[in-house]
């Protein structure tokens, strides 16, 4: 009983003395949205796995959701390619197909293959303003690959669903 005792105490100390940080979320500070009620999101499809991801767990908040393959049918419908889908014609040709907004996101991965920094931003296509912007930055533990270190990183599921929380929130 007092080795276990001893073994957690000096596990919270070298934790302790190489620090530990969990996931970071940053919101753009703006004031609440007061526009349309958002019911529709296209997704971009320069988004990548985690902008798939992010599009489930949106989905799963009563939203409808146009994934990546739909996004680029829309637009290439109108003579648009996937580069441009942010420009005024795509996110017209979106609004006239009945997407309110449209959601931007980026993804740097870290040497372990889960995601180290997010950054996503949701226009509307009305108005081609930012609802709302956020960045996510995982998290760390110990020394850089040590198990303290794998066990605070949250991989792309994870991730994806405290973005797609906060998306939410700011919309509703």
């Amino acid at each position: 009983m007092r080795q276990s005792g001893s073994i957690i105490l000096m596990s919270v100390v070298i934790l302790s003395a190489s620090g530990c940080a969990g996931a970071k979320l940053t919101e753009m500070i703006r004031p609440p949205y007061s526009g349309p009620q958002v019911q529709s999101i296209a997704i971009d499809p320069r988004g990548g796995i985690m902008g798939e991801e992010i599009a489930t767990y949106l989905n799963n908040g009563n939203l409808k959701v146009f994934d990546s393959d739909q996004t680029i049918q829309i637009v290439r419908q109108a003579g648009i390619d996937e580069f441009h889908i942010n420009s005024p014609e795509g996110l017209e040709e979106l609004r006239n197909r009945g997407v309110d907004a449209l959601l931007i996101v980026k993804t740097m991965i870290g040497w372990d293959g889960k995601p180290q920094m997010v950054s996503a931003r949701l226009i509307n296509t009305h108005t081609s303003e930012v609802i709302t912007g956020l960045s996510w930055e995982n998290g760390w533990g110990g020394n850089f690959g040590s198990i303290a270190d794998r066990t605070m990183r949250k991989s792309v599921p994870e991730a994806a669903r405290q973005i797609s929380a906060s998306l939410l929130n700011r919309i509703r």
